[in-house]
């Protein structure tokens, strides 16, 4: 039998065996500005050294393999510099810091374990018996360098690799028993179901075809195909017959996570062995009485990372969904946090389910698993209509002056620096006033990013190093954290920002808005989307498709797939009142579109959904309709809690002739499962016109003469066909829908409507 192959990069492998201590998240947002900055710091010393030295490489690219006995091992990563002098080789890493430099010494082991493997795979390549390894550590507030460098032999060096290797190998033994296990179930699984549905052999083959290639595919698959299925089983066929490592299957909603559990164990009662992984919110899934990710207030962050691996290997020997509460019971008993826990995890399971921040937005993203030279991650990204607007959130960033002037006034008189700093913060954000004053505007819009104020945010960072842990104690701590969090990302989104941006500058009352906003999110997403092993791209509504792959893709090709519904389309009937429901037609209409209302759902007894563009209309409607004969009336309002939320579905669910008054592109209206005669029809009022706003604008003018639609008409129509989407879930399902508005009979909406509906 052939070898199993387990890749890992140089810096995982390290900190994996020689990390310990404690989690101590105070400066999360630190470390994340270190990142950004760490990166100009490695660029400057790297320039410098090319200038100072005759023959210097930079982010030179080294692997190497190592056999284990029952797997082989691949190693990588890259070294920040290579050093050529006489005879001398040197291989250099450079840390960023700010630390002061005579406070550093030599003594940190996974700096100098991190350096000993570049160097042993160096010198194995090119027959050295010795080398010289150095570790320069950049300052940041100074900028100047500290450097050490010792000289090793390769006995000595190959002695210590060994050594960690064979600590490593206890894991991975583990590790390697599983995976044998699991690609001979894999190998020998078939598809769960007796019959295809119509479209769905074609939608599992492309998905297949596209993996393969290491290509990104949109596919528009509507309710009943099987969109998890169709995709999750050929993404688990590509792991052993292809060689990729993960699945992740991401999502924009939690519900959409749990019908990939249930798929995956679908597969496992037919004999599937394949260790898979749910990441929960850090909020919802914290034992500690807040969340405070430090040893000081968290006895679950205390020792963590000399604990977690005696977790990590209770769940290597099974095959299995690893759930929430499977990670909490683990935590409790060895005290560590199941946060964290299920982070580590991602390393050692096959298929990770998870929202979309944790692959795409920049202050969450997985950076263990973004780096992959091989590109042996699968992404599968459900209901990828959401990500357009996702993205665009994301990679956007805001300040106010109201939070800045609150937090003024809180250090007044206990921290001269800070409140200077704040001060002069503040008054940048006067001289913005000061500009929509000049101008007669409550807003206005540019293209250059906001270039005084960041000067001022550093600052403020750069004091809130110490100033953090100083004011723990304080009542005003979760403000300052806010605010801090708030300028990091501020910070961040400042690193990126280009021609895909504009700044906008809103005054409401004394206040002032500040916001980067990102306008076309494409480029950003196929940043990530490129380095992946495949994508596969799925929604039962990317109408028109264009106009997604254009803010997901951009320019860049990506195959496409368009498959009909399996179900007979005589299941939903469709019925359109050309009636105007535009605000300035409101008060004379409202009781023409109620009686539609009425009329409808009383024609054919049973439960319904009733959207309306907005709370407001929804109120109003809502006084005008009040009760319908033998009908029970719910409203959705507009602050549910998950468990208002669960109780309003349950009444569907289980009681009968229910009318629930909602919000088209609210929580009702997408990503909700009612079939038979839990749901037998919905109505909706309006086209889902988004709200008039600036940013709505803004999308408007960047896309020129098709920003109308991709601002307005596009985003409408998306609401509209999943909220349409709930009333035909299964073959057996049939239904109505009745949209209301004299929009629908335009040629605009006939020509992006399914043919069915007219």
């Amino acid at each position: 039998m052939s070898k199993v192959f387990i890749k890992e990069s140089v810096r995982s492998l390290v900190e994996f065996i020689l990390k310990s201590g404690s989690i101590d998240n105070r400066f999360t947002s630190i470390t994340n500005k270190r990142a950004l900055e760490g990166t100009r710091a490695h660029q400057k010393v790297q320039k410098n050294n090319e200038d100072f030295y005759k023959k210097y490489d930079k982010e030179v690219y080294l692997k190497s393999e190592f056999d284990l006995g029952n797997f082989i091992l691949k190693v990588d990563g890259r070294a920040d510099g290579i050093i050529i002098e006489g005879n001398d080789v040197i291989i250099e890493e450079i840390k960023s810091t700010y630390k002061n430099l005579e406070d550093i010494k030599d003594d940190n082991e996974t700096h100098w374990a991190q350096l000993k493997f570049y160097a042993f795979i160096y010198a194995l390549d090119n027959d050295l018996k010795e080398i010289d390894i150095q570790l320069t550590y950049y300052q940041l507030d100074v900028e100047e360098t500290k450097i050490f460098r010792r000289k090793v032999t390769f006995e000595e060096i190959e002695k210590y690799i060994l050594s960690i290797l064979e600590e490593y190998k206890i894991y991975f033994d583990l590790l390697t028993t599983y995976r044998e296990k699991r690609d001979l179930t894999i190998r020998s699984m078939e598809f769960p179901f007796e019959n295809y549905r119509k479209g769905q052999l074609k939608l599992a083959r492309s998905a297949y075809g596209t993996i393969r290639e290491k290509e990104t595919i949109f596919i528009k698959a509507p309710t009943g195909i099987g969109k998890t299925i169709s995709t999750l089983f050929p993404a688990i066929k590509a792991i052993e017959a292809l060689g990729r490592e993960k699945i992740f299957y991401l999502t924009a909603r939690g519900v959409n996570g749990k019908v990939a559990e249930d798929t995956l164990n679908v597969l496992r009662d037919k004999g599937l062995y394949f260790r898979s992984l749910s990441i929960m919110a850090k909020e919802k899934i914290c034992l500690n009485d807040k969340v405070s990710c430090n040893p000081e207030e968290c006895i679950y962050a205390r020792g963590y990372y000399d604990k977690n691996k005696e977790a990590i290997k209770e769940f290597l020997g099974k095959g299995n969904h690893i759930y929430s509460d499977d990670i909490i019971e683990i935590s409790k008993k060895l005290e560590i946090c199941p946060f964290e826990l299920s982070l580590d995890l991602i390393g050692w399971c096959d298929c990770i389910i998870c929202d979309y921040n944790y692959m795409f937005d920049p202050r969450v993203a997985l950076k263990r698993v973004q780096d992959d030279e091989d590109k042996g991650k699968i992404l599968l990204i459900d209901e990828c209509h959401n990500l357009v607007d996702r993205g665009r959130s994301m990679y956007s960033a805001s300040l106010n002056k109201e939070s800045v002037m609150n937090l003024r006034k809180k250090l007044k008189g206990k921290d001269i620096n800070l409140y200077k700093i704040l001060g002069k913060i503040n008054d940048c954000f006067i001289k913005l006033r000061k500009e929509c004053d000049e101008i007669e505007k409550e807003n206005f819009i540019t293209k250059e990013p906001p270039g005084e104020i960041f000067r001022h945010l550093r600052r403020f960072m750069s004091e809130s190093e110490e100033s953090l842990a100083k004011y723990k104690a304080e009542e005003f701590i979760e403000e300052y954290l806010q605010l801090y969090f708030d300028i990091n990302k501020f910070l961040s989104i400042g690193e990126i920002y280009g021609d895909d941006y504009v700044t906008y500058i809103k005054k409401s009352g004394n206040d002032i808005t500040l916001k980067l906003f990102c306008v076309n999110p494409s480029e950003k997403l196929l940043n990530i989307l490129k380095g992946t092993g495949g994508n596969v791209l799925f929604s039962a509504t990317l109408t028109p498709m264009s106009y997604y792959m254009d803010l997901i893709v951009g320019k860049r090709e990506a195959y496409r797939l368009n498959l009909e519904s399996p179900f007979d389309k005589n299941n939903l009937q469709v019925i359109k009142k050309g009636i105007d429901i535009r605000y300035k037609a409101r008060e004379r209409t409202l009781s023409m579109v109620c009686d539609e209302i009425k009329r409808f759902v009383l024609e054919e007894k049973g439960n319904y959904l009733v959207f309306f563009p907005s709370y407001e209309y929804l109120d109003i409607a809502f006084e005008e309709i009040k009760s319908i004969d033998n009908m029970t009336l719910m409203v959705q309002d507009q602050y549910m809690s998950d468990r208002d939320k669960k109780r309003f579905i349950e009444i569907f669910e289980n009681e009968k002739n229910i009318v629930g008054l909602g919000v088209l592109g609210g929580m009702f209206s997408e990503g909700i499962d009612l079939p038979g005669e839990k749901l037998i029809g919905t109505i909706i009022v309006g086209v889902g016109f988004p709200k008039i706003s600036i940013e709505r604008e803004i999308i408007k003018e960047y896309f020129e003469d098709k920003g109308f639609d991709y601002s307005y008409i596009y985003p409408g129509i998306n609401k509209v066909m999943q909220a349409v989407g709930r009333v035909i879930r299964t073959e057996e399902d049939k239904g109505r829908a009745l949209l209301i508005d004299d929009r629908y009979f335009n040629y605009k909406y006939k020509n992006i409507l399914p043919k069915d509906w007219y």
